[in-house]
């Protein structure tokens, strides 16, 4: 067992130092609307994205039309050309807002995805489709089983038909890649993998919480990334920012036992800066990071750090996660549990 965990971890730092050479000497290339960013080979087959992804569930909270259609437009601009999205988002209003301002203008040059939180085949069946129809379009390039959160909710969701469904609907071209996501656990994501495994099947991408605080706690990076490595999936990033606790708060709901106003600050009461915090997952072997953005300069920020991106050494690394460690746990990571 030691042997192979050195082995996962000697392979996970090849894959990484592999993509962060690759990083330095890429350029961005053209398309007819402009410059893209920088791009990372997302899939088995060499289907590549851009590394930073416009994340959907942000853009639902926009809460005038033409401030949303103002985000889209200036996220082109940038060079953006991943966007992603899932079923439910604020009602629906993230995919209508993609689906009104983004695909009937871009559709040929962007890599959409969306995801469905249902518990049945039956129920993402009907959210693909719904999905669809809200993005005005024949096809997503990514649909992923969307928030796994225990391993008897990978059981659950298994038996009642949910990857059938995301397989089949593979088949009938309806999307052209799969994935999961979760941000609750690292077991649970390891547990449907073996699922996986026993099974014989293998998805194409996962998504997961990746910042500077989760190497100390319930650790995505260290109990799961290697593994994924192993396997040659997508990994995509999000929660960079600790959904926005790293600086004091979130947009969204919190447990009712976490008080915003509890919420340190890390940023400010560290020598840790917001570039930082997107510099040390670019660092890491993903391909992609999701991030929301409520404004377009929160969006343009993003992008100057990764036009900008330089190639953290391992002691850059170290000293940026030491920084972090004093606030690693269930306050700043207050997405995710301690399963048994």
């Amino acid at each position: 067992m030691e042997n192979r965990r050195k082995f996962i971890k000697k392979i996970g730092t090849v894959a990484a130092l592999s993509l962060i050479a690759d990083w330095a000497s890429a350029l961005p290339v053209s398309d007819k609307w402009g410059k893209i960013l920088p791009q990372r080979q997302l899939t088995r087959d060499g289907q590549k994205v851009t590394a930073l992804c416009l994340g959907g569930y942000h853009l639902g909270f926009i809460d005038n039309p033409a401030d949303a259609e103002r985000m889209v437009e200036r996220s082109i601009e940038l060079g953006v050309r991943f966007f992603d999205n899932a079923r439910k988002y604020v009602d629906g209003r993230a995919e209508e807002y993609m689906g009104k301002f983004l695909t009937p203008k871009y559709r040929d040059q962007i890599f959409l995805m969306t995801k469905a939180p249902g518990k049945t085949g039956a129920e993402v069946r009907q959210m693909l489709d719904e999905s669809l129809k809200a993005l005005k379009t024949d096809y997503v390039d990514l649909w992923q089983i969307h928030a796994l959160n225990t391993p008897e909710d990978v059981d659950n969701r298994l038996k009642a038909g949910v990857l059938d469904a995301f397989l089949e609907a593979k088949q009938k071209g309806k999307t052209r890649y799969i994935g999961f996501t979760g941000h609750q656990s690292p077991k649970t994501h390891l547990y449907l993998l073996k699922k996986l495994d026993e099974l014989g099947i293998e998805l194409d991408t996962c998504q997961m919480p990746l910042n500077v605080c989760d190497p100390f706690f319930e650790s995505f990076q260290h109990q799961v990334l290697p593994v994924l490595l192993e396997k040659k999936y997508g990994i995509l990033a999000m929660k960079t920012m600790a959904g926005g606790s790293m600086m004091g708060g979130r947009i969204d709901t919190t447990p009712k036992n976490i008080k915003t106003e509890d919420i340190p600050d890390v940023v400010a009461k560290t020598e840790l800066t917001y570039a930082n915090l997107h510099q040390y997952v670019y660092s890491l072997p993903v391909s992609s990071l999701v991030s929301g953005c409520r404004f377009t300069h929160e969006l343009e920020a993003n992008v100057k750090v990764l036009r900008n991106m330089k190639k953290l050494s391992e002691s850059d690394m170290k000293k940026l996660e030491q920084y972090a460690e004093p606030y690693a746990g269930m306050i700043v990571e207050n997405y995710k549990r301690i399963l048994k």
